[in-house]
């Protein structure tokens, strides 16, 4: 259904940076919605099948001008999705360090465990396990 949008202002001979907007606005949102609880867990065909909604849309845009995923993204400013992910999980981490209410939801730092104040005493514990999948 929001393709169809994208494809019908595209139809009316929209300028690019308005169906650009459009995109970031209206579809990108539903691709990137709770991203920080999920992103961890995708396996790489998840990802990838995220990526070709962008793609999609990308040679929505460009029509004929559409050589390839990497160009496209260059040309439309947009970045791809995954790096999206990594930055919305990197900032929702810091203002979960940050934040007096949730701090808790994350493992205590070094210097709170060993009440020593060292040069690494903030930073956080990971969790080591036998998996891949952390």
């Amino acid at each position: 259904k929001r393709f169809f949008l994208l494809r019908r202002l595209k139809q009316f001979n929209l300028p690019v940076d308005d169906l650009v907007v459009v995109y970031t606005t209206y579809i990108r949102p539903v691709l990137e919605y709770a991203a920080p609880v999920w992103s961890p867990g995708l396996t790489d065909k998840q990802s990838s099948q995220l990526e070709s909604i962008q793609q999609r849309a990308s040679r929505i845009i460009l029509g004929k001008r559409y050589t390839n995923y990497t160009d496209s993204c260059a040309q439309l400013g947009l970045q791809t999705l995954s790096k999206r992910r990594q930055e919305l999980c990197v900032n929702f981490g810091k203002k979960l360090l940050n934040s007096e209410l949730f701090r808790c939801w994350l493992p205590p730092s070094r210097g709170q465990i060993s009440n020593r104040h060292t040069r690494h005493c903030n930073k956080l514990d990971t969790v080591r396990a036998k998996t891949e999948r952390f």
